[in-house]
């Protein structure tokens, strides 16, 4: 077969259709079932808004990552394209750790949700226990293989899909029988509306969007990466901005802003407003796929970035291992081990804080990597991309990500800069065993 590796490489078995699904699955999750209510508790009816300009943002950031990947199709992603820019051992690996931390933060995140959030409509369930069972059962399914996981993300992101469907047709059905209140989607609200306060909300609806950047890890398990990367990243991220604002719209529309803002259920808060007859215990159920569909995804990209990173030499060499279902056992492991510890640890909001500032890090740094490579030229034994992104994309993809990591720096108080500071203290102990080893 064409497609398969010639010794004991990942099996490449994704096209451009399973890698969009992929795609909106990644993105789809935690943070549209549960950010909701939090953003319009910072700005009332216009909840809408940050949701639009984090997907600007993301939209110039994935326009980088598309010229990138299919420049430099590698497992090891982001850490491959800054590897190729600066070559500097030293900050490839820092960069290439804090996306698997980004992937690993959310897994934790997104796995302490499940017994947190809407499961609670079947009963009081411990988070812990319930987070770990799910972080031991999600990593199975990421070793048993690519193509297994790809599956199984299909089925949860059509089930995911569907929740949000119901929410956007409460919504017209709303309008139709007068039941919803479109005038206060133009009513700003909450505590504080000013600049920095939007700067804020801003970073919080970007963690919606989180997980597009995840796909450019699978770059070694596709079967066409220069065709099938721009086709899946914008149609996948064009797909999930439209349901994002047709969401919000309909949330903030039936539901009261400040009701839907002390709401940890704001979804279906707005469902039993609205026409549509749908039990809680239905609709909690479909929650919960979408919240573990995020987690299955992130523990992929995580076990595929360590994987690239052990395959560059940048870490132990045992982590590059690829097991019996051609899939890196070892990093499957070790990534289940850490997100475990950190969802016993650490709460929803605290692990989602982290990585959106991992991540603003690493767009900023992706975007400044276009341009480097730009302004250098490729060298005689490179490949060309098959994309070119506008350079003014990806300058102010840069800057808009700097200006909310600075502004996520500012907000986020002494808990994320200590979080953030024993994340790179823990690259440079794991940089420094193996590059003496």
């Amino acid at each position: 077969m064409a497609h398969e590796p010639t010794s004991g490489g990942l099996r490449r078995a994704l096209g451009p259709g399973v890698l969009t699904v992929l795609v909106v699955g990644d993105i789809l999750g935690a943070g549209i079932y549960v950010l909701v209510g939090e953003v319009a508790a910072e700005v009332g009816g216009l909840l809408w808004v940050p949701f639009l300009a984090a997907f600007v943002l993301a939209g110039l950031t994935a326009s980088s990552y598309v010229e990138l990947v299919t420049a430099h199709p590698h497992a090891a992603g982001t850490s491959r394209y800054v590897e190729v820019a600066f070559d500097k051992p030293a900050f490839t690996f820092v960069v290439g750790f804090v996306v698997a931390a980004s992937a690993m933060t959310t897994a934790a995140a997104v796995s302490r949700a499940v017994g947190g959030q809407y499961l609670v409509a079947f009963g009081d369930f411990p988070a812990v226990p319930v987070a770990l069972f799910t972080v031991g059962v999600l990593s199975l399914v990421v070793w048993v293989g690519i193509a297994e996981s790809a599956r199984a993300n299909v089925v949860m992101t059509a089930v995911e899909v569907g929740g949000l469907l119901v929410v956007i047709t409460a919504g017209i059905g709303g309008l139709l029988d007068g039941s919803s209140e479109p005038s206060r989607l133009l009513e700003g609200g909450g505590a504080d509306s000013g600049a920095f306060a939007f700067l804020g909300v801003t970073a919080l609806a970007f963690f919606a969007y989180l997980g597009f950047e995840d796909a450019v890890h699978l770059a070694e398990e596709v079967k066409r990466p220069k065709r099938s990367f721009p086709i899946a990243l914008f149609a996948g991220l064009t797909i999930v901005g439209i349901l994002y604002l047709a969401v919000t719209l309909s949330a903030g529309s039936l539901v009261d802003p400040a009701v839907l803002g002390r709401s940890e259920t704001p979804l279906l808060a707005a469902i039993e407003t609205g026409p549509i007859p749908i039990s809680a215990e239905v609709f909690a159920v479909i929650a919960t796929i979408a919240v573990a569909n995020t987690a299955l995804l992130a523990l992929t990209t995580a076990s595929r970035q360590v994987y690239g990173l052990a395959e560059q030499g940048a870490a132990p060499a045992v982590l590059g291992r690829v097991g019996r279902r051609r899939t890196p056992t070892t990093a499957i492991i070790g990534v289940g081990s850490v997100v475990a510890v950190l969802a016993a640890t650490g709460g929803v909001r605290e692990l989602a804080d982290t990585t959106v500032a991992l991540l603003l890090a690493v767009f900023a740094t992706v975007n400044i990597t276009v341009l480097v490579l730009r302004r250098r030229g490729p060298a005689v034994d490179e490949p060309a991309s098959s994309f070119r992104t506008p350079t003014v994309a990806a300058v102010l993809g840069a800057l808009g990500s700097t200006g909310l990591l600075a502004n996520s720096l500012v907000t986020g108080g002494w808990g994320l800069l200590v979080r953030l500071v024993s994340l790179l203290g823990l690259a440079m102990l794991v940089y420094l065993v193996t590059r003496r080893r």
